[in-house]
């Protein structure tokens, strides 16, 4: 059943990311969905949401802003944050975010929701 899951995400997530220029691409558990599939915030969550459908997986204790908490700066504040970026920890973990992998995602489709 694990096999399965994993297939079928995979196959879910590769229709998403399309066919790379060069090459195939490879996803593992530890695929991170901004950092190595390259999706912006809004793509992420328009992911989110419809992988939650396709998979009947319950997502009520979802926040994306948890994962990319840029995502709800206002341009000013995204630029200050920047510029304070080389010298605060905490504004380098505000741009750069928490993991949001594959592996997250399988686990939540085995048990139908996801888990904060």
């Amino acid at each position: 059943m694990t096999a399965d899951i994993w297939k079928n995400l995979e196959a879910f997530a590769k229709e998403d990311a399309g066919k790379p220029i060069v090459g195939q691409l490879q996803l593992t558990r530890e695929t991170d969905l901004y950092h190595d599939l390259d999706m912006n915030p809004d793509h992420i969550s328009e992911f989110m949401e419809r992988w939650a459908v396709q998979f009947h997986v319950e997502l009520s204790e979802f926040d994306l802003h948890h994962y990319y908490p840029a995502a709800k700066l206002t341009i000013g504040s995204f630029l200050a944050t920047v510029a304070k970026s080389p010298f605060s920890a905490s504004a380098r973990d505000t741009l750069g975010g928490r993991s949001l992998t594959l592996g997250m995602l399988e686990e939540a489709m085995k048990s139908g929701r996801w888990q904060a």
